[in-house]
């Protein structure tokens, strides 16, 4: 870069003589060889030119007015970028004093009278060289010095001892020492185990004569951090010293970190999660081989979770979650691994377990422990889990074995009416792949149209006329007939799948009400059960309002059930969907009425139009008074608020009797006719009315 600017430009030359012969002789001569000339007469006007100039190179003469050249000389030690200008003495005088008195006052070099002019010519050449050199290497050092000083990194020297003898300002940022306060001393002081072991073993005529190491610094308060240190060993007069390059890591370690957290850990529990499960199973499974001992794996499931989570929404169902990791965690040693592994699912890993009795023990606790209440946000939640067991190595030999059987013996734990555990057994393997199947098939039910509609007749308990249906699905499974709703119902739930059939059923039965009424039939009602899923997930008004849309049936015929539990989950969110759909003019109606645990208050609050008593409190009745007190009290309660009550499941004409006797609106149950399909109904409905 200083070479060219030098080539772009002539270089400067300043001289100074009192005669002004020789300055126009020494002009002449300088200027046919390509220099710029400026001249001074005295030392006074020297030191004034040099100023206002910086020449490259001043020829002075000796013996000069008012300020002679030695004088000047040594005037221009004083001045910035006097003492790397050269100075050549032309003097007439060749005496030795004279010669160092001029050296003295920082000459660089002399020249006698008369000029040799070619001697000239090479001095200046050489000086001019020279100066341009050191020019370059003063800016290379500069540009050197700027590059360490304002890296990001860290960079320090010590010598062979171990000595700091430079650490620039981002060193000092990193460590939190000024540079005087290092500076003289051992490089152990910020890296105590860096110097003897990394440094003096690095040799300088490898291939390679660097070190990469990842090492602990310590900090003027004391606290470690971690550092990536570069050491290279480098020589100045036969002395080796060193070079330590260094970088804060502190970030990309807790990166590292978080990242090793994320791929082994639950982010919303704390809890390991499956890939660090199964590495844990594998290494307890490593160690039952030595030892002869069983573990045990549990695999867990939340009982209707997802309507919780779907209901309130996913923050509750996150806050659930994570209370019942600390529960689960409570129930067991600190040597047991609690997992989710997914959605609601937990795995606990019980290591060295002796006997089966102990599992019963924790898995009887667990069931405890997560039963009782949790409040959440003002909300009182209550939830149960089922729980599936393996035990190492009778009922697996490997991780994903005894995961997949404990999940098989979760289902079946559900099966059985949740909130219970269930021991794996080979045999649940031939339930879980039925259940398989039948979920698949139940996937493909509605494109294959598999599902049909039958319609239970509902009568006016006074005259015994038909006034309405009830609309019943049922599944004619090509292979296996068909299937009971009480086998395909709750694992449509389950999945999900209800939601879709739910809507199939509400179109299907409003479309053939419709029909029986264009066929000339007097209008009747139908009621159609809502689940769980549907009340709560869906934009039930919106889909219920184009349902009645599509099929163009009177809202009016159109009659929606609900269970006692399901309107109790979120009574505001029940409020606010009868109130809109009873705007449209639907009728409501609770069904299995007795079997929940809703108050006259909240009963009041949801401006039903009926109640339906459940058939367990109608199948008792048998002419012994405390058999029939439940049916009672239902039919009390609906009339003092006005409300419509219908007997469900009735069979027999004892039943019948009592209903006509406490004045119950409406009956229906095989005593008046089974559910059939909507051809059997239309003649059933026919046959009816031509015998009344």
């Amino acid at each position: 870069m200083i070479d060219k600017m030098f080539d772009k430009r002539k270089s400067l030359i300043l001289v100074a003589d009192d005669s002004r012969f020789m300055r126009f002789t020494l002009r002449e001569f300088l200027e046919k060889d390509g220099y710029e000339v400026i001249e001074a007469k005295n030392g006074k006007q020297v030191l004034s030119l040099f100023e206002e100039r910086k020449p490259d190179i001043i020829l002075m003469d000796f013996m000069m007015p008012e300020i002679d050249g030695v004088s000047a000389c040594a005037q221009l030690q004083q001045l910035p970028q006097g003492r790397n200008t050269p100075v050549i003495m032309i003097t007439s005088l060749d005496d030795e004093e004279s010669v160092n008195l001029a050296f003295e006052a920082g000459a660089t070099d002399y020249i006698g009278k008369p000029i040799n002019w070619a001697v000239l010519r090479k001095r200046l050449s050489r000086l001019l060289q020279a100066r341009r050199t050191e020019i370059t290497l003063d800016q290379n050092d500069a540009f050197a010095s700027s590059i360490i000083n304002h890296a990001i990194e860290g960079i320090i020297t010590i010598d062979v001892n171990g000595i700091i003898g430079y650490i620039n300002p981002s060193a000092e940022k990193i460590f939190g020492y000024a540079s005087n306060e290092v500076i003289g001393a051992s490089i152990n002081m910020l890296i105590p185990e860096l110097c003897y072991n990394d440094c003096t073993n690095l040799d300088v005529n490898s291939k390679f004569p660097e070190k990469n190491l990842e090492i602990l610094g310590r900090k003027k308060n004391n606290s470690n951090l971690p550092l990536e240190a570069t050491i290279s060993k480098f020589y100045v007069d036969d002395r080796f010293f060193f070079t330590i390059i260094l970088r804060d890591i502190t970030e990309r370690r807790h990166y590292e970190e978080t990242i090793r957290y994320q791929a082994f850990y639950d982010s919303l529990t704390d809890l390991p999660n499956r890939l660090l499960l199964k590495d844990r199973i594998e290494l307890e499974i490593s160690h039952s081989k030595h030892t002869n001992q069983n573990l045990a794996i549990m695999y867990l499931d939340l009982d209707r979770f997802k309507l919780i989570n779907d209901t309130l929404g996913h923050d509750i169902g996150d806050k659930l979650l994570k209370e019942i990791a600390v529960r689960l965690k409570s129930c067991v040693n600190e040597t047991d691994t609690v997992a989710r592994i997914g959605g609601d699912e937990f795995v606990i890993l019980l290591p060295a377990i002796a006997h089966e009795e102990n599992i019963g023990n924790i898995a009887t606790k667990i069931l405890e422990t997560i039963r009782e209440t949790i409040i959440i946000d003002s909300h009182e939640l209550y939830i149960s889990v089922s729980i599936g067991v393996t035990i190492y190595p009778d009922d697996g030999k490997d991780v994903e074995t005894l995961l997949t059987n404990a999940d098989v013996a979760m289902y079946r734990a559900k099966e059985k009416g949740k909130n219970n555990f269930q021991l794996y057994t080979p045999a649940l393997n031939e339930k879980a792949l039925e259940r398989l199947a039948m979920e698949n098939s139940l996937r493909r039910a509605l494109e294959y149209k598999e599902f049909v509609v039958y319609y239970q007749p509902k009568v006016s308990t006074e005259t015994e006329q038909i006034i309405g249906m009830e609309a019943l699905i049922r599944w004619q499974h090509p292979n296996w007939g068909l299937v009971p709703p009480a086998k395909f119902i709750p694992l449509a739930e389950e999945t999900g799948l209800i939601v879709p059939i739910g809507e199939w059923v509400l179109r299907t039965a409003c479309a053939q009400t419709k029909a029986f009424q264009n066929a000339g039939l007097p209008p009747l009602t139908v009621a159609v059960n809502l689940s769980a899923l549907q009340f709560q997930l869906q934009d039930l008004t919106t889909m219920v309002s184009n349902v009645l849309e599509e099929t163009g049936l009177d809202p009016r015929y159109l009659e929606l059930e609900i269970t006692e539990s399901i309107a109790m989950q979120n009574v505001e969110h029940t409020i606010k969907m009868i109130n809109e759909l009873k705007a449209m003019g639907i009728k409501f109606a609770i069904d299995d009425f007795g079997t929940g645990y809703s108050s006259l208050s909240q009963l009041n609050s949801f401006s039903v139009n009926k109640l339906k008593i459940d058939k367990s409190f109608v199948s008792k009745i048998d002419g012994v008074k405390d058999h029939s007190i439940i049916a009672s009290t239902v039919l009390a309660l609906g009339k003092s608020m006005a409300l419509g009550v219908v007997a469900e499941g009735v069979e027999n004409q004892e039943q019948v009797n009592f209903f006509k006797l406490n004045k119950c609106d409406e009956m229906q149950g095989y005593f008046f006719g089974k559910p059939m399909s909507k051809e059997d109904f239309e003649m059933f409905y026919y046959k009816k009315l031509h015998k009344d």
